[in-house]
């Protein structure tokens, strides 16, 4: 295709709308910088289109169905009363729209050009984009990732999650392929819907790296909602049945899953489309991400990288954050991003959080820590919520600073924020007896849990 003699200068190119690529565009803007911006799909990329927004928005949907339950089983409501999907769907459209409206509100007003096409790399410093060229100084690759599946026979018979947040009504039997946080999110809001839902994961446990104690409350938990789950489970194939689907698998469980719809939830890969990584001469890692150094830069200078094309943490708070540092980079700060204390937050019944290290991971590199807990059974406001839950602090056992926090239970995506300044600033024993917090609160177990790492918790029963 001959290009033809359109030609733009820009301070920075960004490649991808999603949340990295639009905010890195917004505070580049911030800094005087001349920007345009490409995406071929939708602002806001996968999350706010089709993944972290509208699952949140299911799910919490789910959650009061879930509260009115445990309140017709107290008897304090009468009944749980019939909901309407379509409306419900319809809704999830709606915040959707006014999130992306108000993302693109944000562009436009910091002076940030959108394209709303496909671009890809055509040389040092320049991008093709509909038979024009852009010339930029420095260039942002933030194309995100696409679902990845398994080579199974029949995995065409399967749905990804953003065909299951399109469903037209809550499937009867529902088949999760993949324990991870996209299919446990998922699991748990159409669980909670009215769906019978199987899980198999293939791991022997769900999210091995995180806090044991805290994962198996989980799971206990998500179990007695009535979530089928097989770990150390390997799904054979799909295939189509005179009812519906089957599910063939074995490992620690064999057998056949009945299902009315199958959800691949095997996780992510980068998405490299427009991206020639070797004519570029970009280097990748062995997993196919874009290889980058502390300062998002890549291997050719004036590219960075970031979010989801560059793997690590699959978050868009990661990715809002390697956007940043990307452009304090550019605009000569010099400043390396710093992921060290990164919160991580899967919106299942009941959610889970955690920020820093493990107590099995501790014990790996060699820490002497100790544990705290603390339950929501003796909380004031857990009580008043009828909220149930368990929170996990770690800490050094020497020099009494706070390493990790773990939270299982209603709200705990929204203290895991109040733990990572805890774990970021190695809180010490000291300050956390000095700390003063709400009552009544969900908050005051994170530092009823602190205090009971050495035996301090005024509140729980020794």
């Amino acid at each position: 295709m001959e290009i033809n003699a359109m030609r733009e200068d820009y301070d920075l190119i960004v490649i991808g709308g999603g949340p990295g690529g639009y905010s890195a565009a917004i505070a580049a803007a911030k800094e005087g910088l001349s920007v345009i911006l490409f995406e071929g799909g939708h602002i806001g990329g996968t999350c706010l289109n089709v993944g972290c927004i509208p699952t949140k928005y299911l799910l919490d949907k789910a959650a009061a169905m879930e509260k009115v339950r445990s309140l017709v089983d107290r008897k304090i409501f009468r009944e749980c009363g019939l909901f309407s999907f379509r409306k419900m769907q319809k809704g999830r459209e709606e915040v959707v729209h006014k999130l992306v409206s108000g993302v693109e509100y944000l562009l436009e007003a910091n002076k940030v050009r959108v394209v709303h096409a496909f671009a890809t790399l055509a040389g040092p410093g320049e991008v093709e984009s509909d038979g024009n060229i852009y010339r930029g100084k420095d260039i942002l690759i933030a194309t995100g990732s696409v679902p990845s599946s398994i080579p199974i026979d029949g995995a065409e018979h399967a749905i990804t999650s953003t065909q299951a947040l399109e469903l037209e009504k809550v499937p009867g039997r529902l088949a999760v392929i993949g324990g991870g946080v996209i299919g446990m999110e998922l699991a748990s809001a159409y669980c909670s819907l009215g769906s019978e839902v199987t899980v198999i994961e293939v791991l022997p446990e769900l999210f091995p790296a995180e806090d044991r104690m805290a994962v198996a409350y989980m799971t206990r938990a998500l179990r007695k909602r009535g979530i089928h789950m097989y770990c150390g489970t390997k799904v054979q194939k799909v295939e189509k049945a005179e009812t519906g689907l089957r599910v063939y698998y074995e490992g620690k469980r064999s057998g056949v899953a009945e299902a009315d719809v199958v959800l691949m939830a095997t996780g992510r890969k980068p998405n490299l489309n427009g991206i020639d990584a070797e004519a570029a001469g970009i280097l990748l890692t062995p997993k196919g991400e874009i290889q980058v150094d502390a300062y998002m830069e890549t291997s050719v200078p004036h590219i960075y990288a970031i979010g989801d094309a560059v793997g690590g943490y699959q978050l868009a708070h990661a990715a809002y954050a390697e956007g940043e540092a990307a452009v304090r980079n550019i605009t000569g700060r010099s400043e390396a991003v710093d992921l060290s204390v990164m919160p991580r937050c899967i919106y299942t019944m009941p959610a889970f959080a955690a920020v820093g290290i493990s107590a099995e991971k501790a014990g790996e590199m060699g820490i002497a820590a100790v544990t705290g807990e603390f339950a929501y059974s003796a909380n004031g406001m857990a009580l008043a919520e009828g909220a149930e839950g368990l929170v996990r602090v770690v800490m050094d056992g020497e020099d009494k600073t706070t390493l990790g926090v773990h939270i299982v239970g209603e709200n705990a995506p929204e203290m895991i924020a109040f733990a990572s300044a805890a774990v970021r600033d190695k809180m010490t024993l000291d300050a956390w007896e000095k700390m003063v917090v709400a009552h009544p609160s969900l908050s005051e177990m994170i530092r009823e849990a602190a205090l009971d790492c050495f035996g301090k918790s005024v509140h729980k029963a020794i």
